[in-house]
């Protein structure tokens, strides 16, 4: 079994206002994302990817979009998914948001060697 305890794993700064700390296995990937920049004027742009996403609103608020789909504004508690190859993206209504975010497949293009903790069973 691997555990990740938070105290003991530096969170890797993504850009200004963004950190974050991951944990894998071959198939699945949770990471805690932590942003302290907000509220937002404007959403951040769209995205997708191949993975299909699941995301815990963990602390704060924020306005959802997803392709397709009317803006869900979510608080603590909530929960969004996202089909594979899907463009959504999100605006921070409070100043610190923490979303807790589960992929499949891994996404590779997180992972830094010396940053990410794999749990390869």
């Amino acid at each position: 079994m691997a555990v990740l305890k938070f105290d003991d794993v530096a969170y890797e700064k993504v850009k200004e206002g963004l950190q974050r700390k991951i944990i894998h296995t071959d198939n699945l990937m949770s990471v805690l994302i932590d942003f302290s920049n907000g509220p937002w004027e404007v959403p951040e742009p769209p995205h997708s990817h191949p993975h299909e996403q699941t995301s815990y609103v963990a602390e704060g608020e924020i306005i959802f979009y997803c392709e397709g789909e009317p803006e869900q504004h979510l608080k603590a508690g909530d929960m969004f998914a996202v089909p594979s190859n899907k463009k959504h993206t999100i605006k921070l209504l409070t100043q610190k948001v923490r979303l807790i975010d589960s992929f499949t497949p891994i996404r590779e293009d997180f992972l830094k060697e010396e940053k990410a903790i794999s749990s390869r069973q």
